[in-house]
């Protein structure tokens, strides 16, 4: 599933244009982001400028699924064969429970599940690309991905880290809207008293607190990576918002820390 970045009243990934082919109106998706970007203008729609990032992390999330099923078919170690099953059956896993369970905290459909290769498979997909490097097709066997695809796949721990700081970016407006309505509404908040009500809900510690409580720790899946500490469990929130940012944008992050904090106080 894709965004659309304008034109809400068409479904998400189906932004299309109707074309004339071979006699009959044809609905076929935009040629290039530009071509989508005029036509919304030129329809006075406003372009949503989350939607355009969620599209290189769209991107990147189908790469990672395809270049593992690649991986898979080279067979470059019985290791790495292994290894990618163990993701595969993980984001199953993912997919039926883990996503759930984040919706029911938070309130929000998510729309496309291969984002959370960044949160939940990082580190399981950066250590079999980087077995990949280390070690060639066998003799007689078909090269599938080149030396640049398994060069990107190794940037994915980076991508996460990008995907925490946009949601820890849109986290410090969105934490703003509640503790305003907390004062009267003709008063402007002291700059300590909103860094204060900040610093409950979107630092580490709370975050990780967040992350506990949604039960998701599982052991890793493949040996010799860490445990999830403090940090990294406040950074997997922070990318979860990450996530509901570039699918919604920022009224949908509001909603959702809203719910979570309320989800949070129900099962401490």
């Amino acid at each position: 599933m894709g965004i659309s970045i304008c034109c809400p009243s068409f479904p998400e990934g189906h932004m299309r244009e109707v074309v004339w082919v071979g006699g009959e109106r044809t609905p076929k998706a935009f040629s290039s982001l530009k071509n989508e970007r005029m036509y919304c203008q030129k329809e006075g729609k406003t372009v949503k400028f989350h939607a355009i990032m969620a599209r290189s992390f769209l991107g990147k999330a189908n790469r990672i699924e395809q270049n593992l099923t690649l991986l898979k078919k080279e067979g470059r170690t019985q290791k790495s064969i292994e290894d990618i099953s163990k993701i595969e059956k993980r984001f199953e896993r993912i997919k039926e429970f883990y996503i759930p369970r984040i919706k029911t905290a938070t309130g929000y459909e998510f729309l496309n599940p291969a984002l959370f290769f960044f949160i939940f498979l990082y580190k399981e997909i950066t250590m079999v690309f980087n077995e990949a490097q280390n070690n060639p097709v066998k003799p007689g066997g078909t090269k599938l991905l080149s030396s640049p695809d398994l060069r990107e796949m190794l940037e994915v721990s980076e991508n996460r880290k990008t995907l925490a700081y946009i949601g820890d970016a849109a986290l410090e407006t969105g934490v703003m809207a509640s503790t305003w309505s907390l004062q009267e509404t003709q008063k402007i908040p002291l700059n300590e008293f909103l860094h204060d009500e900040r610093n409950k809900l979107v630092e580490n510690q709370p975050l990780s607190r967040f992350w506990d409580s949604l039960q998701l720790n599982d052991s890793p899946i493949i040996a010799n990576l860490p445990q999830e500490n403090d940090e990294t469990k406040g950074s997997s929130m922070e990318a979860v918002f990450g996530i509901i940012f570039l699918e919604n944008g920022l009224e949908a992050v509001e909603t959702a820390l809203q719910n979570l904090k309320k989800y949070y106080e129900r099962t401490k």
